[in-house]
């Protein structure tokens, strides 16, 4: 599996890889339009090729996938818990959330190794590469996240859309997702109302 040539399939608006992987949930805060892009272990595996958080070849993960389906729908099912424990630990400070984001770090350290590449300045912890690889790269990217500055997590203010991100804005005024969607959407809504009276 390789990276997309003409266009990401998941969206990077987060600013870190963890807020990215909530946005993998579109129209979050609207039950009848919310869309999961995550509908399958294979989707959590080219989510991670994107976002460059494996550091290995995949391919292999998408062949294991297929031989042992009911571990790769576990794996899949614990990827979404740890997506939406991210979302509850930032923006709901929930502590059962934080709890099971530790919990995940904690057991992505037992089952990594540190490796150092050749001429590389610093050491750095290698997932496994079974079906627990992607799982572990993202706690890795949960602790990150909830371990550093949150004082810029915003989540965008369109009423529907729920997507997540650090507001790295010069005056720390970002509202939307993206300009161009969310944004340039409720300008359009705002005029037009302004026209209706």
């Amino acid at each position: 599996m390789t990276k997309p040539a003409v266009r990401p399939s998941y969206p990077e608006v987060g600013g870190h890889p963890a807020f990215d992987l909530v946005d993998t949930v579109h129209w979050r805060l609207d039950e009848d339009r919310a869309i999961d892009t995550l509908a399958s272990f294979e989707d959590v595996v080219a989510w991670c090729v994107q976002l460059g958080v494996l550091g290995r070849d995949p391919e292999g993960l998408d062949r294991a996938a297929h031989q042992v389906p009911g571990s790769a729908e576990a794996e899949l099912q614990a990827v979404i818990a740890l997506r939406e424990a991210i979302y509850e630990a930032v923006f709901e400070s929930s502590t059962p959330a934080v709890d099971l984001i530790a919990r995940e770090h904690v057991a992505a350290l037992g089952r990594s190794t540190l490796h150092r590449d050749a001429g590389a300045p610093t050491w750095s912890w290698r997932v496994p590469s079974d079906l627990s690889g992607p799982r572990a790269a993202i706690a890795f990217a949960a602790h990150d996240l909830l371990t550093s500055d949150l004082g810029s997590a915003r989540q965008c203010g369109d009423d529907a859309c729920g997507w997540v991100y650090l507001d790295t804005s010069p005056r720390h005024n970002r509202v939307w997702c993206t300009a161009a969607g969310c944004g340039n959407r409720n300008r359009v809504a705002r005029h037009q109302a302004k026209k209706k009276h």
